[in-house]
């Protein structure tokens, strides 16, 4: 069975979200610059609009009082209403487009016309403002001042008109008198109030005064390029961030070890960091893309292998952690690769390490050990080999520099022990691998190997292709399970779980592979321990 599981941890730091924002900054950068790249563009490509305005001021008449003393006729004046009107006249009135066409000789439709104007009433004043928008500075106010003067002479003549209908009235009823009525003080009395009105008539001058015209603006209102672009920059941050959050959320990969210790439900043994470039440990070696032996003794790699055998003394209290089986969920997750180092770090130390290649269907052991593999596993299984003959020493001087040639990590000057390493590779691959391993043979064999060495280092098949790892576990004393940040998903170290609990695997822990050096740290302290119980 696994080991207890480590709580979970749900609570979201300020420190996630700025990982998060900082591991997808390329995201939040390539939103910023396309939606500030777009909306430059869109502006550079937006011919300038020209806005002029013209404001007008409603006035009630009050022309007969002032002239006569008291009022000829009585009107209902409803402010809001008045203004509500006026705002239409101006937006739609086709006759007083017409008078605009002709005032400023356009050669523009009236319907055109009408729609580079837009009126709108002041809230706090008698005020109507009139705005006109052209590609012309010039126009847009030339267009400004003729709507205000025709919409002035429109209201005008229509005050006109009500007092004419009443001297029109007058006039029916004087010729409709009797020669009687005629000499009458009513007819004289109807004679004063035609003329006051024809007075009132000449000076009507409407309910509407033009208090600012229109002037050319020196410069467009649209397009606002800077604006636009601050606003775009604060869009594509926005949406940058969003989208940055969204593909972290959609992302099922594992990327931090809090988040590996939750979701295996294992602490985490060790964190292996990804390394540069490094010396080519032997011209024999037919792969030097992987990190296997280690560079000095005080090299990332080494430390972070040290804190692995460090960390498996706290679940060896008993001394019956011998046999260890080293598995992954998936392949390319560095099971293989963390296996070897691992049996050169316990080599170092001065342990006796057999290492065994027990992947049958892909062996890797013996390229990176620069190893024969014509004799190995499925050559002691099939019965044409013996166990010790199987076994080949590992030259530990090929897999550290030579000026870190000391034993015991470098703790004394004495050479290296070079009979502490031995490797039982995979042999020629067998057709049937998943019988062999199976066999009862297999468990003799593992326990011959046992009695030969202070640790049995198994590297096996990924768990979630073949059982061949979960088969090979009932034969050894404890699992640990690999995994590559950025690269193992959630769900597959999920179903792994599941797996060894279902089977009741002992399961100590998990490596943390493909960690990113955190700035400066592993260079001042050499390793991170990242074990936790």
């Amino acid at each position: 069975m696994t080991e207890p599981d480590i709580e979970p941890q749900d609570t979201i730091r300020l420190e996630d979200y700025l990982r998060i924002a900082w591991s997808r900054a390329w995201i939040i950068i390539l939103a910023v610059l396309i939606v500030g790249i777009m909306s430059f563009v869109v502006s550079m490509r937006t011919a300038p609009r020209y806005s002029a305005t013209a404001e007008l001021v409603y006035e009630k008449s009050r022309m007969d009082t002032a002239v006569f003393g008291y009022e000829i006729l009585r009107y209902e004046y409803d402010r809001p209403r008045t203004i509500e009107t006026a705002i239409a006249a101006i937006n739609r009135s086709e006759s007083i487009a017409e008078a605009v066409r002709a005032q400023i000789a356009s050669t523009k439709e009236p319907a055109e016309l009408s729609g580079m104007v837009s009126a709108k009433a002041n809230a706090d004043a008698d005020l109507v403002s009139v705005l006109a928008v052209s590609s012309d500075p010039q126009e847009a106010a030339e267009v400004a001042n003729a709507f205000a003067d025709q919409f002035i002479i429109y209201r005008r003549n229509m005050a006109r008109s009500v007092v004419a209908d009443a001297r029109d009235l007058i006039k029916d009823q004087l010729d409709g008198l009797s020669g009687e009525e005629a000499d009458t003080a009513y007819r004289l009395l109807l004679q004063e109030k035609n003329e006051s009105l024809r007075i009132l008539e000449a000076m009507q001058d409407g309910d509407f005064r033009l208090i600012r015209r229109a002037e050319a603006p020196g410069a467009p209102f649209t397009p606002q390029t800077k604006r636009n672009l601050i606003l775009a920059l604060v869009v594509g941050l926005v949406l940058g961030v969003g989208l940055a959050f969204l593909t972290e959320y959609l992302d099922k990969h594992i990327k931090d070890e809090k988040t590996l210790e939750r979701v295996s439900g294992l602490p985490v043994l060790a964190s292996v960091p990804t390394v540069g470039g490094r010396w080519r440990r032997s011209r024999k070696s037919r792969r030097t893309s992987a990190a296997v032996g280690f560079e000095g003794a005080g090299s990332v790699l080494l430390e972070s292998f040290r804190t692995l055998r460090s960390s498996l003394q706290y679940f060896d209290v008993e001394g019956d952690l011998r046999a260890l089986v080293v598995t992954s969920a998936l392949s390319q997750e560095g099971k293989t690769v963390t296996t070897v180092n691992l049996a050169i770090s316990l080599a170092l130390s001065g342990k006796r390490v057999i290492l065994l290649d027990a992947d049958l269907r892909r062996s890797m052991v013996h390229e990176y050990l620069s190893l024969e593999n014509k004799v190995g596993l499925s050559s002691v299984l099939a019965g044409r080999s013996s166990v010790s003959s199987a076994l080949q020493l590992v030259l530990m001087d090929d897999f550290i520099p030579p000026n870190t040639r000391k034993d015991r990590d470098g703790e004394s000057d004495r050479p290296v022990l070079r009979k502490n390493l031995y490797c039982m590779t995979s042999g020629p691959l067998p057709p049937n691998p998943a019988e062999l391993l199976g066999s009862a043979r297999m468990g003799h064999v593992m326990s011959e190997l046992k009695q030969m060495a202070d640790y049995l280092l198994i590297d096996t098949p990924p768990l979630l292709p073949v059982s061949d790892a979960l088969t090979l576990a009932a034969h050894a004393d404890a699992v640990i399970v690999t995994a590559r940040l950025y690269s193992t998903t959630r769900e597959e170290m999920e179903e792994v779980r599941n797996l060894l609990d279902r089977t009741g695997v002992r399961a100590i822990g998990v490596v943390a592979g493909g960690v990113k050096p955190k700035g400066t740290y592993y260079g001042r302290h050499g390793h991170q321990y990242g074990y936790s119980s």
